[in-house]
């Protein structure tokens, strides 16, 4: 297989739980903070996601993951920071890159010849751009309903996330502009640090590992219960 050209980006991004019945606020919503709202767009997108079954990738806090449908489709490689995510694309294609391939050989050592696929989540989107008073696209809203298998367990989850992306050049300011609006929608800061890890249900080892409270490890047991309860719901 050929090289594949690998695109570079830093994803700045928050995250929220909504009701299921919430509706993603409108246009006059976001005028009164000066920002316009472009016509929803809708997706309908499928990813597996790969690591070891030891998730070495997980520990070094990457995500592997080939993805089909919507603007972005094919091979992404994330590595989260606190400044953001960097995230690595190369176009799809039936068979993980050599470019890909090698990278987790030099990362993972040994331990790469493991990597299989661990979930698969089918996800429907709606997304809204916003632009400032130039026309300039600052951020992206994104709607997302999730049903994710984790293949490791057989555990199905389902459940509803926004996201609210920050646009390249765009000044990180206006998400704190923005999340009021999301708020008053139903919007809350979501616990999930990546829908991956969501997926796998590793939202209550991630808390510990971190030192969290007793408060904040039961609501995220409640939540997990929550999305595998949605998930045999929508399989009945």
């Amino acid at each position: 297989m050929e090289n594949q050209i690998a695109v570079e980006s830093l994803e700045i991004e928050r995250k929220y739980e909504v009701p299921v019945a919430a509706e993603l606020p409108h246009g006059a919503e976001f005028a009164a903070i000066g920002l316009d709202a472009a016509n929803p767009a809708v997706y309908e997108l499928k990813a597996i996601y790969f690591d070891t079954p030891e998730g070495d990738l997980a520990r070094l806090r990457m995500a592997l993951r080939v993805r089909s449908g919507g603007k972005d489709a094919g091979w992404h490689l994330k590595k989260k920071s606190d400044a953001g995510n960097k995230e690595t694309l190369w176009p799809a294609s039936a068979e993980m890159p050599e470019a890909v391939v090698a990278l987790l050989h030099d990362r993972l050592g040994p331990a790469a010849a493991k990597i299989g696929p661990i979930a698969e989540l089918q996800t429907a989107r709606t997304v809204i751009r916003l632009s400032d008073a130039s026309g300039r696209e600052v951020i992206e809203l994104a709607d997302d309903r999730v049903r994710a298998l984790c293949r490791t367990t057989g555990v199905r989850r389902a459940w509803r996330e926004w996201e609210a992306e920050l646009l390249p050049d765009a000044d990180v300011e206006l998400l704190d502009q923005v999340e009021p609006v999301l708020f008053t929608a139903g919007a809350a800061p979501s616990f999930s640090p990546a829908k991956i890890a969501r997926a796998m249900g590793r939202l209550v080892g991630i808390a510990e590992a971190r030192g969290a409270g007793a408060e904040q490890i039961l609501a995220l047991q409640q939540l997990d219960e929550a999305d595998r309860e949605a998930a045999r719901r929508l399989e009945s």
